[in-house]
């Protein structure tokens, strides 16, 4: 099992929900972590009171912000490990979306964890080592209706992870992706507060009403898929794509 003490690991939209729980727990382990994301305040506001939290912002829309970010991200120390966690989610009609909005989905979601991985992945060779974790979604992996978009980028970053898997395995290079369902994020409680004024429910009813497509019981705690990020860190798996939906935990 490896050690992740002292290990450098850069977090992408590791201000809020997901990204953050990873990066605390990354911290629990060990680990140097630098948080990355738009809103550099905030970020800094999250580190500036854990000596071993960095914050850098970035756009990974931008490939100039990604190069940008990770250059002053290797001022730290080298970066050892890649949580590619920034992105958001899109929901209506197929007929009503136009290219612009399709493009700036494929753009956060998908090409963003492209850019990210590709402006860190030569260090990794030179160094002979690295961990890369994806954080994909169960549309990565199934289609959900009035997200065409989202879902077809998270279907890219499950192609991507699988594919580069391969390609590095020989070079001591571990990439993998997990794929939640829904968390308790503020993203997914923007989407219960919109249902709420539409619908006129109750916080539980719209929660309920968000869930039942997918078969889902419960929200996901940022929590749990931290602690699978960390398991992914330490087991050196290759290419693996592991749905966290809830449905087996009440």
């Amino acid at each position: 099992m490896m050690s992740l003490e002292s290990k450098h690991a850069v977090v992408t939209g590791g201000g809020t929900g997901i990204g953050l729980a990873i990066a605390n727990a990354l911290i629990n382990e060990g680990a140097i972590v630098t948080i990355m994301g738009r809103n550099l305040e905030r970020l800094q506001k999250i580190a500036e009171h854990n000596p071993q939290m960095h914050a850098v912002s970035v756009d990974i829309t931008d490939e100039n912000s990604v190069l940008k970010a990770i250059n002053s991200a290797r001022l730290t120390a080298p970066i050892d490990i890649l949580v590619n966690n920034a992105g958001d989610a899109d929901s209506g009609p197929f007929q009503n979306m136009d290219l612009k909005r399709w493009q700036y989905m494929i753009d956060l979601n998908l090409t963003g964890t492209f850019l990210m991985t590709h402006a860190v992945i030569q260090e990794m060779l030179e160094n002979k080592q690295g961990n890369i974790i994806n954080i994909a979604s169960t549309a990565g992996v199934i289609g959900y209706a009035y997200t065409t978009s989202y879902c077809a980028a998270k279907h890219g970053v499950v192609g991507l992870t699988k594919s580069l898997a391969k390609e590095m395995n020989a070079h001591n290079i571990f990439i993998n992706a997990i794929c939640p369902g829904y968390a308790n994020t503020d993203l997914v409680m923007d989407a219960v507060k919109k249902i709420m004024a539409a619908k006129g429910k109750t916080k539980q009813e719209a929660i309920a009403g968000l869930l039942e497509p997918s078969g889902q019981k419960r929200l996901i705690e940022p929590n749990e898929i931290a602690e699978v990020a960390i398991e992914l860190c330490h087991n050196n798996q290759i290419g693996e794509c592991i749905i966290i939906d809830g449905k087996n935990k009440e």
